[in-house]
């Protein structure tokens, strides 16, 4: 009997689907597979440091901030066989577009929103079985991502700053296109940063509460705990270099859950501040193991705008 498997368990589920065909093949070839926000990359909210890490800055009162941030991923989801052959990569490639808005709030509290628009999207329909897996079908708009962090420990000099943070993804996109899981995605997570003269470092833990999968037909990995880590270097005042980290793996949900591997992402970032308010970023980055929407090469670039007070004239006697 064929089964597609991912080389760490994601693929699992597809087993699953055929099992359930073999019992019943009329139901299976009745179902309507769907699939599920499958970029894994979450950008930090504007006015960070990192690419998906968050910084902790936080200073000032009223302040806004704008970034746009565009992914690329090659090969984030893929079915392969028992033997770790590929048979399709379900989403080929996929090109993301990232809008954040915040405001910060009293030295302390940064409040943000983030919509993700997917551009292009491209992907392979798999039949197993009498089960049809059915590819991206098209541009669509992403889970729309609103959230507050709180600073609750700060050291002077930013030696060590800690925050608590949430947030709420609203399910504007489409399964169908891979850019939602269908339903409202919770987020609570902590997150600390530091400085410690030229090098800069951040972590990450959370746990995300994704819509499970109850039924056996779609690919919603379910509620994951995750994390991120990273370390950076300045060479000069307006560099700053070094990789990124990033993981999640599932701790419950449903059948398409229980098998939905270990996406670990590794990604190497140079963030350049042209000018007091501008900031550009690029990073280059892959997945380390095959957990869905671990891609196999991605590359990001983005640009950030941070509101500064216009500094007074002087006035003239």
């Amino acid at each position: 009997m064929l089964r597609a498997v991912t080389r760490d368990g994601f693929g699992l589920l597809f087993g699953v689907a055929l099992l359930t065909a073999s019992v019943s093949p009329g139901l299976a070839s009745a179902q309507v597979v769907s699939g599920f926000a499958d970029d894994r990359l979450e950008p930090a909210g504007a006015d960070s440091a990192w690419m998906t890490v968050e910084s902790l800055g936080f200073e000032g009162h009223l302040r806004p901030a704008l970034a746009l941030v565009a992914d690329w991923a090659w090969k984030p989801l893929v079915v392969y066989d028992g033997q770790g052959h590929e048979i399709a990569p379900l989403v080929r490639d996929q090109l993301v577009g990232h809008l954040d808005a915040a405001l910060i709030l009293w030295n302390r509290l940064r409040i943000d929103l983030n919509l993700p628009v997917v551009l292009a999207n491209s992907g392979d329909a798999t039949m197993l079985g009498t089960q049809r897996f059915a590819s991206p079908d098209g541009a669509a708009l992403g889970d729309l991502r609103l959230g507050a962090d709180v600073v609750v420990f700060r050291r002077p000099a930013r030696q060590v700053v800690a925050a608590v943070g949430l947030q709420l993804f609203v399910p504007t996109g489409r399964t169908q296109a891979f850019s939602s899981d269908g339903g409202v995605r919770v987020w609570p997570r902590l997150a600390v940063a530091g400085d410690h003269a030229q090098f800069s470092w951040a972590g990450r833990v959370g746990v995300q509460f994704r819509p499970s999968d109850s039924c056996g037909c779609n690919l919603a990995p379910g509620t994951e705990v995750d994390g991120a880590l990273a370390g950076g270097w300045r060479p000069r005042e307006r560099w700053l270099l070094g990789p990124e980290l990033d993981w999640s793996h599932t701790i419950s949900g449903g059948a398409g859950a229980l098998h939905s591997g270990t996406p670990l992402e590794l990604l190497l970032g140079a963030h350049f501040a042209a000018t007091p308010t501008w900031t550009f970023t690029a990073g280059l980055g892959r997945g380390l193991t095959d957990g869905a929407g671990a891609p196999e090469l991605r590359i990001v670039a983005g640009a950030q705008y941070v509101f500064r007070p216009f500094e007074q004239a002087p006035r003239s006697e």
